[in-house]
């Protein structure tokens, strides 16, 4: 297993790495990138479209929810059971494992009849989603051509909102101007992974082949000596990935059935609009300290809830949209210095392991939590249930930043 170079050390994925040049190396780097981006924008494809599967398939918006928690299972129990996969059997080999599962989740949207089809197809892209995360974040890494493992984060993190970002934003605006809403955006999408899958396969494998024969297990791996000041970043991305999964699975019904507005373009471009700005915070941010980025981000975080809260209480659209770029600029900085975080401390032949606990705090805020609001939105209202989420993600953040000032104490000589 290859990792972050030390001082005067050799950088990461040298032995695999060493006779190409430093043009072909930084090649690489981005082409790897455009890669994560390509997969990732298959996540969010779904966000503006739910409303039109409601009515296609007359189901209540609240089973919008079920669908939503469907995908999130399939990233949970990828992160859990195959966090440590690409750090066994190669990067390349599990990204190309996630492009052919993406491949098969717009396959089954395209020729989707019911909902437990639309199920069947999160769940898969859900897979996916999990395995592509850890081995793309931790290629990158290696794969930097000067060693520098913060550039590699921060590449690494913007790749993955711009992709984000890029799903809702394509599906909304041919669900509203072009023929077959539900179906083109896929076929699309389908084209788009096979451009990827070409890319990946011209890449170079930056880890040494240690053990063919792995098998999953319920382990995504982090040494003891990192937990503190692993924990204030988990609690971070935790935070963070809940206002993602908040805009993702259910702003777009929420801007139709609070603020009335129903264009599906609009419900995709401000989504798009929240990843865009998380990733133009974390370019912004790539010069900072992580713990910096980190703390500022938990204090924006609550902030931007509550403006969302006002923003429904008071039926203001451009409320809402200083609270989506407020939200969107804490998740960029949250997120940024959690996996600048992660890059500081993993162990070189953990990396992939660390990188799949952070992924898997993420994905747990960006999930549970989310369905909890939707569940009670229907029940208590979008506002009450709203509120009850902005105090409790306070608290998070309040607890997370006394975490990080203890760890950033403990860290001082």
């Amino acid at each position: 297993m290859v990792g972050s170079a030390g001082a005067g050390g050799r950088r990461p994925g040298s032995d695999a790495l060493g006779r190409a040049g430093e043009g072909r190396r930084r090649r690489h780097f981005w082409l790897l990138a455009g890669v994560l981006s390509a997969v990732l924008t298959g996540a969010n494809i779904p966000a503006p479209l739910y409303v039109i599967y409601e009515a296609q398939f007359h189901f209540k918006p609240d089973l919008t929810t079920v669908v939503f928690g469907v995908y999130a299972v399939g990233v949970l129990t990828s992160l859990l059971c195959y966090g440590r996969a690409s750090d066994h059997l190669g990067r390349r080999s599990v990204i190309a494992a996630a492009i052919v599962l993406m491949a098969l989740s717009a396959a089954i949207f395209l020729t989707a009849q019911n909902v437990l089809m639309l199920c069947l197809a999160r769940l898969v892209s859900g897979l996916a989603i999990g395995l592509v995360a850890a081995p793309a974040t931790a290629g990158l890494s290696e794969l930097e051509p000067d060693g520098d493992a913060r550039r590699a984060a921060v590449v690494a993190t913007a790749a993955s909102m711009i992709g984000l970002g890029l799903g809702p934003v394509l599906s909304g605006l041919l669900s509203e101007y072009a023929p077959a809403p539900t179906r083109l955006v896929y076929a699309a999408y389908l084209g788009l992974l096979t451009l990827a899958g070409l890319i990946l396969a011209s890449l170079p494998e930056t880890v040494p082949l240690r053990d063919r024969r792995y098998a999953p297990r319920l382990d995504v791996g982090l040494p003891v000596g990192v937990r503190a000041e692993f924990l204030p970043a988990a609690m971070g991305v935790f935070s963070g990935f809940f206002v993602l999964g908040l805009f993702v699975g259910l702003i777009p019904s929420f801007l139709g059935n609070d603020l009335h507005w129903t264009s599906h373009a609009l419900g995709g471009a401000v989504v798009f609009l929240l990843f865009g700005v998380a990733a133009t915070a974390e370019l912004r941010a790539r010069s900072s300290p992580d713990r910096r980025a980190l703390g500022v981000g938990l204090m924006a975080l609550p902030v931007g809830l509550l403006l969302i809260v006002l923003a429904f209480a008071w039926a203001s659209l451009p409320l809402f949209l200083v609270a989506t770029v407020l939200g969107g600029s804490a998740v960029g900085l949250v997120f940024i210095g959690g996996q600048s975080t992660v890059n500081r401390i993993a162990p070189a032949q953990r990396r992939a392991a660390v990188t799949s606990a952070l992924f898997l705090a993420a994905y747990s805020g960006f999930s549970v939590p989310v369905v909890a609001v939707g569940v009670a939105s229907v029940h208590l209202g979008t506002l009450r249930a709203t509120a009850g989420a902005t105090i409790g993600f306070a608290v998070i953040c309040a607890v997370a930043l006394t975490v990080l000032a203890r760890a950033g104490r403990g860290a001082r000589p």
